[in-house]
């Protein structure tokens, strides 16, 4: 079960990864209040067992340590996410937030590392590293389910941009035809911002992708 919350700050996505057997899951990219997301999970009875950052930019985890502080759950990220937790001129938190944040995540992992529930074993997704956007942008990836939450990798007919610290977009274009398009063609893609899509769309039809082949 997914529901998603719309933040203030540049109407980006966060995502409540629901388990419904158990009622446990994951947040990812808690971008807006981390208050207003424990309050929401908990109105609905959602225990919340991790915080599942995409990537390191204070858009996409500016609640993140609200909602670990009022749930108690880690906050997860890539390894290479560390000098964007720790820097807020890497994180780009005062452009993007009006204030500077810093923080360390409680795991830094690495790619293909699984994160699964505590609750259920059989409901877990897999962290695709998937650099270009940000150094340590990942996607994570349920098998299971076909759908891959993808920050701000690779959106509805465009992709993220590369021009901020550790970005480059020689490899963003590389990393997404070898770990995204390389998923099954119906793989439900959940970006960080806008409508969700498929990796069959994506790769036949995305007008950035045609002006580099």
């Amino acid at each position: 079960m997914i529901e998603i919350a719309r933040g203030l700050l540049c109407e980006e996505l966060t995502y409540f990864y629901i388990d419904e057997t158990t009622k446990h899951g994951f947040v990812i990219d808690p971008g807006t209040d981390g208050k207003r997301l424990a309050d929401y999970a908990k109105e609905k009875g959602y225990v919340i067992e991790k915080i599942l950052l995409t990537h390191g930019h204070g858009d996409h985890m500016y609640g993140a340590e609200g909602l670990r502080a009022a749930t108690g759950a880690p906050i997860v990220m890539h390894k290479e996410g560390k000098i964007y937790a720790n820097d807020p001129s890497w994180n780009l938190s005062s452009a993007l937030c009006g204030q500077g944040i810093s923080f360390e995540a409680d795991e830094y992992l690495e790619d293909g590392a699984e994160i699964v529930l505590s609750a259920n074993p059989e409901f877990k997704v897999k962290m695709i590293h998937v650099p270009g956007h940000t150094t340590d942008g990942v996607a994570y990836y349920s098998e299971k389910e076909g759908l891959a939450f993808v920050g701000d990798i690779i959106f509805a007919g465009s992709v993220g941009r590369s021009d901020f610290p550790g970005g480059n977009s020689q490899t963003l274009f590389s990393e997404i035809r070898r770990q995204i398009f390389t998923l099954p063609d119906e793989t439900v893609l959940l970006p960080g911002h806008g409508p969700q899509t498929t990796v069959v769309r994506e790769r036949e039809t995305n007008p950035v992708f045609n002006l580099y082949e």
